[in-house]
């Protein structure tokens, strides 16, 4: 018999297979609707609420010849202050085939931000995850640094994080990791339209206990409103773990295609 992990395994591959196979047309379409609405309007420079606040659901599912469901939620909330700023989100992705889990994952974070000047402030943030499927039982990074507006235009905007942090990791298998390490991030946002943008990200946590252990995240969006309150979006998500647990592959890919509820202020945010 296969060992547990192996099986895990082999219902991951199968499970990310039907997700992706499901998502990439519909990622494929938003992205051309997207790119359509920016052909016919410019973008609009308008400034971005006090705060504003979004959940988005997805469910796929099949019966007869396959019997198979794929669910998925996200939530994302931004305030902005004067001062202060405050950003947070959630998410989770459950799929299964023949009532056998084939994925699932949870992901949660926190991030507040002061400024200093209008280029440089303080980041503080919390970022929490649990993933069997890709070994985790449960993570939790800690970290504090140094916020940077690197780009302000109206076609792009592009932020940074530069931070020390705290992983505490609890593997399926083996033991607990405690480990020192840092925080390198990049957000691109790029307006498509009035209703439409695009968001990049790459993360990258260097590991100063174990330097070996190094991860990877990028990770790129696209997201059109389809009136003033729902909106299309999907994703794409590459993580790379460069040790990962044994007995579990070094690259996760999610694709993910949603419909979006979204409510913000009707005040702007203050002018920095």
């Amino acid at each position: 018999m296969k060992p547990e992990h192996d099986r895990v395994g082999t219902r991951v591959a199968r499970g990310r297979a039907m997700l992706s196979t499901r998502s990439l047309a519909v990622f494929a379409s938003l992205l051309a609707f997207a790119s359509t609405a920016a052909a016919q309007t410019p973008p609009a420079k308008e400034p971005p609420p006090l705060w504003d606040v979004q959940i988005g659901a997805s469910f796929v599912g099949t019966s007869g010849n396959s019997d198979t469901s794929s669910t998925g939620a996200d939530f994302q909330m931004h305030g902005r202050w004067p001062v202060w700023q405050i950003e947070s989100g959630a998410s989770a992705i459950r799929t299964s085939s023949n009532n056998i889990k084939t994925a699932e994952r949870y992901l949660a974070g926190i991030r507040g931000k002061r400024k200093l000047t209008p280029i440089v402030g303080l980041s503080a943030g919390e970022k929490v995850e649990r993933d069997k499927f890709s070994g985790i039982d449960f993570r939790s990074i800690l970290d504090g640094g140094l916020s940077w507006a690197l780009v302000r235009l109206p076609a792009w905007t592009l932020d940074g994080v530069t931070a020390l942090a705290w992983s505490h990791e609890r593997p399926v298998v083996g033991e607990t990791a405690n480990d020192a390490v840092g925080v390198l991030q990049l957000l691109s946002r790029i307006p498509l339209g009035p209703g439409a943008d695009s968001t990049q990200r790459f993360t990258a946590y260097p590991n100063f206990s174990r330097s070996s252990a190094y991860r990877t995240e990028a990770e790129v969006t696209a997201q059109a409103a389809l009136n003033g309150r729902l909106a299309l979006k999907a994703g794409y998500l590459v993580r790379y773990a460069h040790q990962p647990i044994p007995g579990f592959k070094t690259t996760d890919n999610t694709l993910t295609a949603s419909v979006v509820v979204r409510w913000k202020a009707a005040t702007p945010a203050p002018a920095p």
